[in-house]
Parts: structure tokens; C-alpha cells; sequence
């Protein structure tokens, strides 16, 4: 046996039945032979080469199957030591078995055995560097296990209380240096002492204060053998009151006092023993041992990539639960600023395109002309009706009623107030034509929303009531309604006495109310690159959920429209393009979906460019489309979501489930918030990456089709395809439709039958999302 202060290594004999109690995460390694081992009540057979992991608490059984020598390696990760790297080690279990080679962790696995295998051919060798190697070795171990192994907690194990753990042992981990105590830890979270001492233990098997010591007395380590420092001096260092208690709690820990342990190390390090081997383990002939480590470590999967070290794994397990919702497509706005923007060719053909695919409800408008009409002064001025008052509108309305498209016109009411007799009378006239050529009708499809100032909403209300006055007495079709004058950011300004005004005077004759949210905002007058950015992340559902709480406060209930909204994205183009938001855009919109009416985007960039140059922020929104009408991946995040139909069976953190008539849909997405200037960052992008083992239990058997349709930065990110083309300076039209027509989402297709449970595997790449499809088939 080789032991360390942070992990144990033992071989092993198996000649007989043999039951134990493992009290650290256990790794073993089967060297020869053949054994079957039982935990957890589940049994599986172990070949030589195959790994298996035990967590800690947990009893297991071995049982040799053959008459010939079975023999395994063993090591324990000391906990303390493991907590030290991985806080969240006491609530984390992990997985590793020869079954997980079936759902794509042969890789992985191979790796986890081939550091294990490092990891004892360093500690059976004696050199100056074998510190060194060992630890980083271990380090590689630990990491393997987090990032491709961990599964979710065990049946029965409360998120609240894992949660509670992971903060009381991250604040440890911060403050131990200050002489932490039980008291200031139970008062800064809320605890009795005794409260927290018993959740502590039964949590973590430890107690409080001897948990605290010990990770002083580990942190100690590094001053101990390299620095000169005191021993006393040390244990003030690390938190404790005297060296006397320092040097108690430490030769409990290691065995020997922090003076003989540092003279021992010193020793070591200055007379290096050039020994090839330590002595073998007893009874054991040395090739059971040399020979298959090093077999493990010269293991090279060829058709591995080196992006999957880095995959952090997840178990996911979907079941067909009761009915929860319908999926109710939401009201779509599409926003192109004024209407004369219609008349233009490209702006109809996405729009064409936009309503075939997903379905348009309303177009979103600021002004209905830039000026009145010169058709309209001739027409008056000759009387003639060969001079069309409205002509160039005229083919705008008609296509608005082809498509069935409804009008939202947010009017600015300090622009209104502005508007001369003449002008506004030119509006006037305007609905009536309306009414007279494409009859009452059509004015039922559309709403005005009237925008106040956010600070001066009675300042306005004279010109809200001229133009509901105007809607009752002759356009009585029109739906009036008003926009919350809610600032960005809307925490900064939480007294209800400012909103009340609003909904005592305003609302009430409303009949939908709107609102927009822009969390960018945080960007402006920084004096760090890197904000505080926890209030923004999901700042679109904070301010949706406020807008919705002030609402319940004054009893206003109407339809509410989130007109205009937009993630965080940073202040820079190249952090808007690189930062792929596909599963943050999509998890709003989940989110969002209980509290709205519908919602809005801008139709392309020019038209957002164009219209938002008055704005204080100078970055990219959600538009749907980029140049040469290429699609952003705004605009596959509603495809995905108005895709889904039926009834909603089964919802998840990182999931959905949709049934209708046979047909499932599974939505999966793996949302990660992070400081947009990261999003340059390749190699931190790759640690977001997240590999998927899916267990989806639908209780049937029978033949399905599957579709798998991916979403992520390589698949549908408009900006990530002309990093291809990024050698060249300028594009002609065929590399630019060429883009457009390659930047979509993967698909997939393939049969399969099911007995049950559909066991797959799959990657999601940073806030990629995947959308698997099964439709029935039928013989």
C-alpha cells in the first residue's frame, strides 16, 4: 500500500468474498482476472482494463467468478482534500462503469484509467519530481470525475439543503484565514448553531469546527514546506488562535507533527533516492502490477478529439408526467419601424417568408409615413379623384390584408403633441380611407399604443385622452392601450407611488398594456470592463415578473406585450457575434411564456440600425435577420419554439416534452450565463460544453422515425460561418447567398426501436440546444 495525505493506493488479491465500507470516492481498476462487484444493489461483471468508481458511504460487495488469480488496484481520494478542489463534493455523486462505454464515454473512461495508471507508476518510482507528478496527476483524476462523471443527486436528496452546503462550505473555503467560528457561520446564514452543526454533520460526516481546521491545516501546507515561516507564525497564517492548537489538529491529520513533517519533506527533496522501484506489494509478482499500468497509459483512442476532455457529462432522465400546459404559439410582432418600410421589396420578402414559417401576428410600427403624402396635397388641392390620396400606402394595406397581418402602432405621445392641426388631420383622414377602401374590418386587427415619457406620464395625458376620445367616437374598431413608463435598469426604481398615476388614471381605459427591456444598459459609464453582471442575466424575467407583481398591486388585469427586449450582449460587435446566445434566447422565451401576450423582435439589422440611432446604446438587438436577408439565430429560436405542439408531459431544468397523436418532441438546452467579452474565449466556450446520456422513458413500445434537428454555434450562428470566410476582405452576392443558405441548423434522421426507454447520447455545445422529434411508424 502507498499512502498520501490525500489519496490511498492498494493492490489487491481477490480470493474470496469480500464486503466493504467506502469512506472516500474509491477508483478500482481490474488488473487481472475476473470479479463481480455489487453496489448500490446493482451487480456488474469486471474484465480486466474496466474501471468502476464508489462513492463515498457507499457498502460494496466482490465476488471472484474465476478459479484463477483475480487482481485489482485501489485508490481512495482523501474527502477533505477533494472538498479542497471541488466544493461541492459532499452533494456530488459520480458514475463510471463498463456500461457507460455503451452511451459514448469509452474516451473518457480510457482517460480516467489511463491518469489512474500514471498516477501509481509515479508513486511506485522515487524521484526529485515525484511530488509533483502525483499531485498533478491526482488534480487530473478529480477533474475527469467532475467533468465526466458526475450524475445528479441521489433519489431523495433536497436541492434546497445541497444548494445551503455548496454556500456554507464555498464561505469556509473564504474565510477559514479569519478564525471562523460556528457562531458567525450560523448567524451570516440565517442559522441556529445548532441547527447548522447538525445539518453540517448529517450533510457532510464531519463536524463543523474539525471540518474548518482541517481545511486550514491543508492550506497550511504550502507555507509549511516552502516558505521559512515559524510554525506559529503558520497556524496565525491559516486562521488558527495558537500554534498549540495548530500542532494538535495537524499531527491528527498527517500522523506527525508540522516540525517532523517539514524536516521529512526537506529531507526528501535534497537527497533525492534514485531507486527505480519501490518494493513491490507483498505476494504480488512485480509484471501484475508494471504491466497492464502501463498498457493503460499507452491506451490512445484514435478517432478521439481533444474537445471531449473537456465535456462535462450529464445524466438526464424524462419521463411522461401528467399534462402540464398546451403549447400556445405566442403573439408574434415583427417591428420594421414605419410602415412605408413596406413598400420595400426585401422587407416583404422576409416578411413572405417569416409568415410562412412561423406564423406573423402583428406589424410593429412607430410612425405610418415620415411626411404626409404629396398625393394627398394634390388630391385636395385639385379635387380630382385621378389623384389618389394615399397610393403609395394603398399597395401597403393591400398587402398587410393579403397576408392577414395586423397593425401595432406605438405612438409617441410627446411626437403627437407636436404634430400641428394639419398633421394631425392628415391621420384622421388616413383611418377613414382605410375604412372606406378595405373596409371597418381591417381596423379590428389593429392596437395603438401609446408611449408617455418615463418620467413626466401626466405631462401627457391630455394628448392619451384627444386620441382615446378620437377611437371611441370614430374608430371604435381600434384597440388603445399604453406602455409602461418603466426605466432601464427597473431596480433602481421600485416605489409604487411612481407607477401610480399610471394605473389609476391610464390603465383603466386600456384595453392590453406593453413594456420593453433592454439589460445593456449595465454596459454604459463603466469604470471596470467587468461588471457585476448577476442582475442581468436573466433581467428580461425579473422585470416581466415586477411589470406582472406592480399590475396584481393596483388589481390591473389586461393582456401584456413585451414589444421590444433583448439579452445581454456586451458593447461590442465582435462580442455581439462571437457570443452565442441560442439557449439564453430560448429559455426566455420558456420562461416568458405564462406571463405574455406575445412578444417582439425587429425584422433585420438595417431597420434596427436605422431607427435606434437616437438610443444611448450602440449594440446588436434580436433581430431576426442580417444582411442579405441572412438568418440570425434569433430567428431559429422561434422556429424551435413555435415548432413544438401539442401538450407539454414532462418539463425540466434543461428540457421539454411535447406530446400530440403519437408524436413526441423533446427540446433540450444548455444554457450558460457568462460575461459576453468572454465569448472570445475559445477554450472557456469548449468548458461550457455539455455530453448528454438520455434516458427517455415513454412507456410504449413501438417503431419511431427521429429527427434530430442541432442548434449551436457551428450549426445556425450566421456569424460563426463567415469566420470561414474570414480571409477575405470583401464578399461577392454568391458567397454571400451561399452563407445564408449554409447557416441553418443540423439535421438528422434515423429509425429506431423502442422497448420503453430510449437510451442516446449526444453533445450540446455552450448554449446549444437540440430538438429531438418522434413520430410514429406504423407497419
Amino acid at each position: 500500500m502507498s499512502t498520501n495525505e490525500n489519496y490511498d493506493i492498494s493492490y489487491h488479491q481477490l480470493t474470496k468474498e469480500k464486503q466493504e465500507l467506502s469512506r472516500e470516492t474509491t477508483l478500482l481498476v481490474v488488473l487481472r482476472g475476473k470479479f463481480q462487484l455489487t453496489v448500490d444493489e446493482k451487480t456488474e461483471n469486471l474484465t480486466p482494463g474496466e474501471l468502476f468508481v464508489i462513492n463515498a458511504g457507499a457498502y460494496y460487495l466482490l465476488e471472484p467468478l474465476l478459479q484463477t488469480p483475480c487482481f485489482y488496484v485501489e485508490v481512495r481520494i482523501n474527502s477533505l482534500y477533494f472538498a479542497s478542489q471541488f466544493p461541492a463534493y459532499f452533494y456530488t455523486y459520480f458514475e463510471c462503469s463498463p456500461k457507460q462505454k455503451e452511451h459514448g464515454k469509452m474516451h473518457a473512461i480510457h482517460t480516467l484509467r489511463r491518469q489512474v495508471a500514471e498516477l501509481c507508476l509515479s508513486e511506485l518510482n522515487e524521484e526529485p519530481t515525484k511530488q509533483l507528478k502525483t499531485t498533478l496527476f491526482l488534480t487530473q483524476i478529480i477533474l475527469s470525475l467532475v467533468h465526466n462523471f458526475q450524475r445528479e443527486e441521489e433519489p431523495g436528496a433536497l436541492h434546497s439543503d445541497s444548494q445551503k452546503l455548496r454556500e456554507i462550505i464555498e464561505y469556509i473555503e473564504k474565510h477559514y484565514r479569519e478564525g471562523l467560528s460556528l457562531a458567525d457561520t450560523a448567524e451570516y446564514f440565517f442559522m441556529s448553531e445548532s441547527s447548522l452543526s447538525k445539518f453540517f454533520k448529517k450533510e457532510t460526516g464531519d463536524y463543523f469546527s474539525h471540518y474548518v481546521r482541517s481545511v486550514a491545516v491543508k492550506h497550511s501546507l504550502t507555507e509549511l514546506l516552502y516558505t521559512k515561516k515559524s510554525i506559529e507564525q503558520i497556524a496565525l497564517d491559516v486562521g488558527f488562535r495558537n500554534s498549540k492548537t495548530y500542532r494538535e489538529h495537524f499531527k491528527k491529520t498527517f500522523g506527525v507533527s508540522p516540525t517532523s513533517y517539514r524536516s521529512a519533506h526537506l529531507a526528501e527533496a535534497t537527497v533525492a533516492k534514485h531507486l527505480p522501484l519501490k518494493s513491490q506489494p507483498e505476494n504480488f509478482n512485480i509484471k501484475e502490477i508494471l504491466t497492464p499500468l502501463y498498457s493503460y497509459v499507452q491506451t490512445v483512442i484514435e478517432e478521439a478529439q481533444a474537445s471531449d476532455l473537456v465535456l462535462k457529462t450529464k445524466q438526464l432522465h424524462v419521463s411522461v408526467e401528467q399534462e402540464l400546459a398546451c403549447c400556445r404559439k405566442k403573439e408574434l410582432i415583427i417591428k420594421i419601424a414605419s410602415l412605408e418600410n413596406l413598400a420595400s421589396k426585401k422587407v416583404q420578402q422576409e416578411i413572405l417568408e417569416l409568415n410562412d414559417e412561423l406564423g406573423i401576428d402583428y406589424i410593429s410600427i412607430q410612425s405610418l409615413f415620415t411626411q404626409p403624402p404629396l398625393t394627398l396635397q394634390i388630391h385636395q388641392e385639385a379635387g380630382l379623384n385621378s389623384f389618389p390620396a394615399f397610393e403609395k400606402l394603398d399597395s401597403i394595406l393591400a398587402f398587410l390584408k393579403q397576408q392577414n397581418l395586423r397593425v401595432f402602432y406605438q405612438l409617441s405621445l410627446p411626437k403627437f403633441r407636436k404634430m400641428g392641426a394639419y398633421e394631425r388631420e392628415v391621420y384622421r383622414k388616413f383611418f377613414r380611407h382605410i375604412q372606406s377602401c378595405f373596409g371597418k374590418n381591417m381596423l379590428s386587427n389593429w392596437k395603438i399604443s401609446c408611449h408617455f415619457t418615463q418620467t413626466e406620464v401626466a405631462a401627457y395625458y391630455a394628448e392619451f385622452m384627444e386620441i382615446k376620445r378620437l377611437l371611441q367616437g370614430q374608430f371604435t374598431e381600434i384597440q388603445l392601450g399604453a406602455e409602461l413608463p418603466i426605466t432601464d435598469p427597473f431596480f433602481k426604481k421600485s416605489d409604487l407611488e411612481a407607477y401610480r398615476f399610471f394605473f389609476e388614471e391610464i390603465a383603466p381605459v386600456c384595453e392590453f398594456l406593453s413594456f420593453s427591456a433592454e439589460p445593456n444598459y449595465v454596459f454604459q459609464n463603466l469604470d471596470t470592463t467587468f461588471p457585476d453582471l448577476n442582475n442581468y442575466h436573466q433581467y428580461v424575467l425579473n422585470k416581466t415578473l415586477y411589470v406582472k407583481h406592480i399590475m396584481k398591486e393596483f388589481d390591473v388585469k389586461l393582456p401584456l406585450y413585451l414589444t421590444e427586449w433583448n439579452t445581454l450582449t456586451g458593447m461590442t460587435r465582435i462580442s455581439n457575434g462571437t457570443f452565442f446566445r441560442g439557449a439564453i434566447i430560448l429559455k426566455d422565451l420558456l420562461l416568458l411564456d405564462p406571463f405574455l401576450q406575445g412578444y417582439g423582435f425587429w425584422l433585420n439589422i438595417d431597420l434596427y440600425e436605422e431607427n435606434t440611432q437616437d438610443r444611448p446604446l450602440k449594440n446588436d438587438g434580436l433581430e431576426l435577420y442580417h444582411y442579405y436577408s441572412g438568418k440570425r439565430p434569433a430567428y431559429f429560436c422561434l422556429w424551435l419554439i413555435r415548432r413544438l405542439s401539442g401538450t407539454i408531459v414532462s418539463l425540466g431544468e434543461e428540457y421539454l416534452l411535447t406530446w400530440e397523436a403519437g408524436k413526441y418532441q423533446l427540446l433540450l438546452f444548455n444554457t450558460n450565463y457568462f460575461d459576453p467579452h468572454l465569448s472570445t474565449e475559445e477554450a472557456f466556450l469548449q468548458s461550457h460544453s455539455l455530453t448528454i446520456e438520455l434516458a427517455l422513458s415513454i412507456g410504449k413500445t413501438g417503431n419511431y422515425q427521429i429527427k434530430q434537428i442541432d442548434f449551436n454555434r457551428h450549426n445556425g450562428a450566421l456569424f460563426y460561418t463567415y469566420e470561414e470566410f474570414r480571409h477575405a476582405g470583401a464578399l461577392d452576392l454568391e458567397a454571400q447567398q451561399y452563407i445564408n443558405e449554409k447557416t441553418r441548423p443540423k439535421i438528422k434522421v434515423f429509425d429506431a426501436h423502442i422497448d420503453d426507454t430510449f437510451h442516446y447520447f449526444m453533445n450540446l455545445d455552450t448554449n446549444g440546444i437540440v430538438l429531438l422529434e418522434f413520430t410514429p411508424i406504423y407497419n
